[in-house]
């Protein structure tokens, strides 16, 4: 049997023009931070976002008493109420009340969610917080309490349970808390994960949610859960191409499409960011040439007659079923990748994770499972 060559010439470019389609499709996020001075504000931006937006922006003018803060890396925006006194609850309220009258009708000026940080080491809950975070909730911005500089706590978190029982208490127990550290190894025992999880799942938006998945660097879940509509998307999409049939000649009309699903994928888990374009490149090239070698390799097997090219035809079924295993496991194989990163061994880890072998390995991996429950079903 002859072997099957996709050409993947022009691709690499393609992959390029993907990642610039991804970002102009998210929306960022805006995230209204409030806490006193000296809360931990800043390390909890940095926790989850991977830099202190605030120290490396340039700050956007807002209605008095807000500052914006952007970062162009990070899709994202943070609102603060820098150097306001929470206290002054009346004050505070016509502040909100004039920032969502001006911003009403513009999606990617709004609210869309406020994390309200009360430290640990205050070890109380004050009636002006609960004022007004209730207030928040009342003009149905998504709000959450986040306890801060739980390091500071007893091994039992004795004093977060307090204050939470004093939030639920006051609140009705509609309003969740979540508890997160300065120190990364007590995080692991903490609600950061629950945080970044309930934040984007209180997102209205696709494209909002989209934009918080990349822009939060903790939770690489997240980052799964979100490709996932993207992988389903393609493999549908694929699913059309092969509607009717096409010949196996014609596969690099799959390619191309994996491709772009390829670099959403990459896009989702902040493959871009960061990253210059000669190691982008280096990407680009080699996963491309990669999709072209499996895509033919799944062919061979799947169609009878593939290696030849003669009378092979790609149905709807063959062309998603292929898709959707390749995005499984260039999802999971990009998520090892950023596991290596930030073990700062991500260049010496790209060509031992994306290769031949693990590719092929994962998709027999997605194929089996789904064979298993088209069995069970």
């Amino acid at each position: 049997m002859d072997s099957l060559v996709i050409p993947v010439e022009g691709l690499a470019e393609k992959f390029e023009q993907q990642f610039t389609e991804l970002k102009n499709e998210i929306i960022n996020p805006n995230i209204l931070i409030l806490g006193q001075t000296g809360v931990g504000k800043s390390s909890l931006i940095n926790t989850i976002f991977g830099k202190n937006i605030a120290a490396v922006s340039n700050t956007k003018a807002q209605t008095q008493g807000f500052h914006k803060y952007t970062d162009k890396d990070v899709p994202v925006n943070i609102i603060d109420s820098e150097g306001y006194e929470l206290e002054k609850s009346a004050d505070f309220k016509q502040m909100i009340d004039q920032y969502l009258t001006v911003n009403f009708d513009d999606i990617s000026k709004q609210i869309h969610l406020a994390w309200y940080c009360i430290s640990i080491s205050s070890a109380r809950v004050l009636p002006y917080d609960i004022e007004n975070i209730k207030f928040l909730a009342d003009k149905n911005i998504p709000t959450c309490v986040v306890f801060t500089q739980c390091d500071n706590d007893t091994p039992e978190g004795s004093s977060a349970l307090s204050l939470q029982k004093v939030i639920n208490e006051s609140c009705g127990g509609t309003i969740k808390c979540f508890q997160v550290s300065n120190d990364e190894e007590i995080n692991k025992q903490l609600t950061i994960d629950e945080l970044i999880e309930w934040s984007r799942n209180n997102l209205s938006e696709e494209n909002l949610r989209l934009g918080f998945a990349v822009a939060q660097k903790k939770n690489l879940e997240i980052k799964q859960q979100s490709a996932e509509p993207r992988i389903k998307y393609y493999a549908a999409t694929a699913a059309a191409i092969g509607a009717t049939p096409i010949p196996v000649s014609d596969a690099i009309l799959l390619t191309t499409l994996q491709v772009k699903m390829c670099a959403d994928i990459f896009g989702i888990y902040g493959l871009d960011n960061n990253i210059s374009s000669t190691v982008k490149n280096v990407i680009s090239s080699q996963v491309v040439s990669l999709l072209g070698k499996t895509l033919a390799g799944n062919l061979i097997k799947l169609i009878p007659g593939a290696g030849t090219a003669v009378g092979a035809v790609i149905n709807a079924s063959v062309a998603s079923s292929i898709t959707f295993s390749m995005g499984y496991a260039i999802s999971r194989l990009t998520k090892q990748c950023i596991e290596s990163r930030l073990t700062g061994k991500f260049m010496e880890g790209l060509p031992v994770i994306f290769n031949q072998e693990n590719l092929n390995k994962l998709i027999d991996e997605f194929n089996a499972k789904n064979k298993e429950c088209k069995t069970n079903s």
